[in-house]
């Protein structure tokens, strides 16, 4: 791995844990001596992650962390509509009694995260357990796709699990989302699922811009 794509990786990485929030300015000097790279990596990193929407340079301004619109989280959750509920439909005729066993068990250890406020464990299996689900579906094509939008959804999903609540009903509808595919019902699964969906949208909606924006203190990446 070359020393702009290790930079790309964890500037990213920080970007979608929140480390570099929404609207922070982002300091070419300063990321090259916390990653104790030359700033040549360091450019070519913020040029692909500029190119891919998740920074945005600004002339005479500066380079800052791109800002997720309600519009962009909007046409995510338009697109994951369209497709997880169907998936969750499929996966309840097809998923097998072991792997039912393990989404189970990693739901299990959802709770125990969300409880006690591990919030990046908390999404990470939230990842898993969806995924499990798009795999089970056993469509290829579609869990591709869910894939490939992973990234911008993780990110809303960390942004929004420490709004006051969200993690409590997130586990509460993930469990419908489980207790429907082991009972095999299609129909209640997709329902599960489609609420899941529209909550997530409608508690980023619900977050007042300064919280979605929440610049780190200090303004610039340390």
């Amino acid at each position: 791995m070359s020393a702009a794509d290790d930079a790309y990786g964890q500037i990213k990485d920080a970007i979608l844990s929140l480390k570099f929030r929404p609207g922070q300015k982002l300091s070419e000097v300063r990321l090259a001596g916390q990653l104790g790279v030359g700033r040549s990596p360091i450019r070519s990193a913020l040029a692909r992650l500029a190119g891919e929407g998740w920074i945005r340079v600004l002339p005479q301004s500066g380079t800052f962390v791109s800002e997720l619109t309600v519009h962009d989280v909007l046409e995510l959750a338009e697109i994951r509509w369209l497709l997880e509920p169907y998936v969750a439909r499929l996966a309840a005729a097809r998923i097998s009694a072991a792997a039912l066993q393990s989404l189970r068990l990693l739901a299990e250890d959802l709770k125990e995260k969300g409880l006690k406020g591990r919030f990046a464990e908390f999404t990470e299996l939230d990842d898993r357990i969806h995924f499990a689900i798009h795999r089970a579906g056993g469509n290829r094509r579609i869990a591709s796709i869910l894939r490939n939008l992973h990234d911008q959804i993780h990110w809303v999903r960390v942004s929004t699990a420490a709004l006051p609540g969200r993690v409590e009903k997130s586990m509460r509808e993930m469990d419908r989302i489980l207790r429907a595919l082991e009972r095999r019902d299609a129909a209640a699964a997709e329902k599960a699922m489609q609420q899941h969906i529209r909550n997530i949208a409608q508690s980023f909606r619900s977050m007042p811009r300064g919280h979605r924006k929440s610049a780190a203190a200090g303004g610039e990446a340390a």
